[in-house]
């Protein structure tokens, strides 16, 4: 935690706000297929939800922008940046947990072929990986790496805007936190929700985490 005063304020020197957005909805989420690294394109219900999320965040003044170089988060990305001025920076390390020869399976398949693997997946065994993927570990560390360097960078008083994936959020916001990659899976992250952390020298606090009252229910009615 940053410091505090007497009164028991927090000292916020060098303090900097992470905006944390991941991307809109994909067919792929849609029916629950795993992704991973595929650059699956959003559909019509996430671009809507990338476009609210932009409405949202309309009033605040970004110092720097970044965000994973697939299609889907770029995408939101750029509504979210709609007629502001400042460039978006696509980072391949942002991208999504390698989920190998899974890619495009749907989890129901998954769980069916391999029940064994598929259960050490979500039971925080942090060093299994499908063939052809990575670990949770892998992931955080690639992540972290980025994290850390993004905060170097960014250290001053700021607001800095990253969107990127479900996995790859849950790993920038544990390093932000300065947390193991075992607790990655404590944070759930919606399509196009919003989460904010503040940084300081020696701390961090989360402030928001996977808000989407922004979205509401779009498009909800028609499916």
């Amino acid at each position: 935690m940053p410091p505090c005063d007497k009164k028991g304020a927090y000292n916020i020197v060098n303090h900097t706000k992470w905006f944390l957005v991941r991307h809109g909805q994909t067919e792929w989420n849609n029916t629950g297929r795993a992704q991973g690294q595929a650059d699956t394109p959003l559909n019509l219900k996430g671009h809507a939800q990338a476009r609210l999320a932009g409405a949202r965040l309309a009033p605040v003044r970004f110092d720097a922008a970044y965000s994973s170089d697939l299609s889907r988060v770029v995408d939101t990305a750029n509504h979210i940046m709609q007629g502001r001025d400042i460039p978006l920076t696509k980072l391949e390390a942002l991208r999504e947990k390698g989920f190998g020869e899974w890619e495009g399976m749907t989890f129901k398949q998954v769980e069916e072929r391999y029940p064994t693997m598929f259960r050490r997946l979500f039971d925080e065994d942090v060093d299994f990986a499908p063939d052809g993927g990575e670990s949770d570990r892998q992931l955080y560390a690639r992540v972290k790496a980025c994290a850390d360097d993004l905060r170097r960078r960014h250290a001053a008083d700021g607001s800095v805007l990253v969107v990127a994936h479900g996995g790859s959020l849950r790993a920038f916001i544990a390093a932000l936190m300065r947390m193991p990659p075992e607790y990655m899976w404590r944070f759930q992250f919606e399509n196009c929700g919003i989460s904010v952390v503040s940084t300081f020298d020696n701390g961090a606090r989360l402030d928001l985490h996977n808000d989407t009252y922004h979205t509401g229910d779009v498009f909800e009615a028609q499916n």
